[in-house]
């Protein structure tokens, strides 16, 4: 018995399903390589953000030690005292942010202990490790809003102030209005609370509060 023979348009034929295959084979293994990319970009953004997320919320330990710092200062605070991160002036030449002009010799020293930078002269002072989570580290300075060093009251010092009510309850009497302080009540210095924060990956984050007493 002779052997059957293929025709030359079946031969055609299984070529092209052979070359659809290989085509088809080849768009599943690009769309497989696409899809690992994708979930681990996801990963590592999802991941990226947990550390931003964790290193703001450690800023707020920064913020609250300096709150206790000041709480326990309040006869030191007419005068900086740098050992603490404290600064009885506004420092308008400071870059607090490091993003201002692009010059280091402005920026704060967020380093506690090292030497301060000449047209700024702010040294960070450092954040217990105690208080912060763990792999992340933080410092911070504090500002009283003054253009000058020395007593608020003192004519010569110009100081941002809150004015705090002490009228009766329910009463409107003296209170304050637009334009107008109130007459009667306290008057509280604004300090201003920057807080730098470091954690694994190179995260960097810095949170400012601003405060009364």
């Amino acid at each position: 018995m002779e052997p059957a023979k293929t025709s030359p348009a079946a031969r055609k034929q299984r070529g092209i399903v052979l070359l659809i295959a290989l085509i088809a084979l080849v768009a599943i293994s690009l769309g497989g390589i696409a899809l690992m990319r994708m979930v681990d970009a996801g990963v590592m953004i999802s991941g990226n953000l947990a550390f931003k997320q964790t290193a703001a919320q450690a800023g707020d330990a920064g913020t609250e030690a300096a709150i206790e710092w000041l709480t326990a200062s309040s006869d030191e605070l007419a005068s900086d005292v740098a050992a603490a991160g404290y600064y009885a002036t506004w420092r308008t030449g400071c870059d607090l942010l490091g993003t201002r002009s692009g010059d280091p010799e402005d920026d704060v020293v967020w380093t506690a202990g090292d030497s301060p930078l000449v047209r700024c002269g702010m040294v960070a002072a450092a954040v217990a490790s105690d208080r912060l989570p763990e792999g992340y580290s933080a410092t911070y300075v504090i500002n009283r809003m003054c253009d000058n060093e020395g007593p608020p009251n003192d004519p010569a010092v110009f100081c941002s102030t809150y004015q705090s009510t002490s009228s009766g309850s329910g009463s409107t009497k003296g209170g304050a209005s637009y334009g107008q302080k109130p007459l009667t009540g306290t008057a509280q210095q604004y300090y201003r609370i920057t807080t730098r924060v470091v954690g694994p990956r190179n995260t960097e984050s810095i949170v400012q509060a601003v405060v009364a007493f």
